[in-house]
């Protein structure tokens, strides 16, 4: 055996969250800088300042991430004095905006802190970075990056982004039940890998039940229950299953055939350009459950797709079962399946396929 450590992110969600930021931040200094995308630190930038007035914490810059999560966006910003000096950063948008702000963060030893301006990832809430190319291809996941200390969640703002990204956000964070469950089936597992098996549930239920009402009073700038529970399954519990899955003995419970079947269609020409990755995931999940001839969950989950809107059908995301079948090799060869219980075959795949088209 050997040690390792478990680092969950603690979180204030609600209308007035920021108002933590105080009680939360001060303990690491006075000094915070801010950074974040364009649209994300205009929506959040007065209730920011607000939360900090008559504090002993100063936010001394807000400073734009660039337009991808990049090592290259991290160095620029790790570059700025005022970046240098500050105690702490705060990392304000979405994923790409808080991946950055985590890689420079992380490089410069300063403790982060997430502020999640719209409902689509977990990266708020989760150890892991995803850094791209200048021009927007994928480079790499890093892995095993400190966690923010606290992960400040404002629904007004929340409820005021457009509601696709929620809209992707459930597609994406759904598959998170149906893969882990799948990967880690038949398996005696430790403490944490069982716990983040169990919790995965959690990824699903609150979606499928309150997914369809979140959306609706999203697009009404509503902030409702419903939509603050879709957040939390989307912004945190995501992200706490992912940290509690991830590798480990090279082994990997955090994927399966949703994701493996996105990033095998991304071999044809410009699709990663035209499609969603959670709504092409989300469909992805009606793939796995026939592929493993689940025609419960599938039917289950097919209703839930048709009723937020997401695809039911190869059709619907522009792909033929000939295109299909030029990147099964890159799906079945893909790290997120694995550690199946089963071997994945082009029959098995196309099988299940010809129920989709």
């Amino acid at each position: 055996m050997t040690n390792y450590s478990i680092i969950i992110p603690s979180y204030t969600i609600g209308p007035d969250a920021y108002r933590e930021i105080p009680r939360r931040c001060s303990l690491y200094g006075e000094k915070a800088v801010v950074i974040g995308g364009e649209k994300a630190m205009a929506a959040a930038r007065e209730k920011l300042l607000a939360a900090v007035k008559d504090s002993r914490i100063e936010i001394t810059g807000f400073f734009l991430y660039g337009t991808e999560a990049t090592f290259e966006a991290a160095a620029a910003l790790e570059a700025e004095s005022t970046v240098r000096e500050a105690d702490m950063i705060f990392a304000v948008g979405g994923g790409k905006a808080v991946d950055t702000a985590k890689l420079a963060a992380i490089h410069l030893e300063k403790p982060f802190f997430t502020f999640p301006t719209i409902v689509s990832n977990c990266a708020a809430a989760s150890s892991v970075a995803i850094a791209y190319h200048p021009d927007g291809s994928f480079r790499e996941f890093v892995h095993y990056l400190e966690t923010a200390r606290h992960v400040f969640i404002d629904t007004d703002i929340l409820a005021r982004a457009p509601y696709e990204y929620l809209w992707a956000g459930i597609g994406d964070t759904v598959a998170k039940y149906f893969e882990v469950s799948l990967s880690a089936r038949g398996e005696e597992l430790e403490h944490y890998l069982a716990l983040g098996v169990t919790m995965s549930r959690m990824c699903m239920d609150p979606l499928v039940r309150y997914g369809e009402k979140a959306i609706e009073d999203n697009r009404a700038g509503k902030a409702s229950y419903e939509l603050e529970q879709c957040a939390l399954a989307v912004i945190i519990t995501t992200g706490w299953v992912s940290m509690l899955v991830s590798r480990r003995h090279n082994m990997l419970y955090n994927g399966g055939a949703a994701h493996a079947l996105f990033y095998s269609l991304c071999s044809l020409p410009g699709f990663d350009r035209t499609h969603i990755h959670g709504v092409v995931v989300g469909f992805g999940v009606l793939l796995q459950l026939l592929i493993d001839q689940d025609e419960e969950g599938f039917e289950k989950m097919r209703d839930f797709n048709r009723r937020i809107g997401l695809p039911v059908s190869f059709s619907e995301i522009g792909v033929t079962l000939e295109e299909l079948d030029q990147v099964i090799p890159q799906m079945i060869a893909d790290e997120d399946v694995q550690h199946f219980p089963y071997r994945l075959t082009r029959e098995m795949i196309m099988n299940a396929a010809r129920r989709l088209a």
